[in-house]
């Protein structure tokens, strides 16, 4: 079970990547014009991102404050790498900045509360 939630996970953090580099692919919407309206429609592909990740290396399934503080930093993990690219494919802005800022401190909150979660 456990390859197969791996194999799963790799298809679903390799799905995210793509469509965070192009997020019109599923859909025919128009993308926005605007850079910064850009990196945040990249963002939301950033979910399949964390999910992914959290499949390949959460183990411990049984677990459910474990569990449900993975779901919580991994998904900001993925948050944060998806604006990151966001920044790489369309510029940087002060405010992007902001929400990046915000974003490492919940990731790290969350990262805090994962080690503690397993004791």
């Amino acid at each position: 079970m456990f390859s197969s939630l791996k194999i799963i996970g790799a298809v679903l953090l390799l799905a995210g990547f793509v469509l965070t580099y192009k997020p019109n692919l599923i859909s025919k919407l128009r993308l926005p014009e605007n850079a910064y309206q850009m990196i945040e429609v990249r963002v939301k592909w950033g979910f399949l991102i964390g999910l992914g990740i959290m499949l390949i290396f959460h183990n411990q399934w049984s677990d459910w404050k474990l569990t449900v503080c993975a779901v919580l930093f991994f998904l900001t993990l993925g948050i944060v790498i998806a604006r990151l690219f966001g920044f790489v494919l369309d510029g940087f802005f002060l405010k992007q900045v902001l929400w990046l800022t915000i974003e490492i401190v919940v990731l790290i909150i969350f990262g805090i509360l994962y080690s503690y979660a397993d004791n």
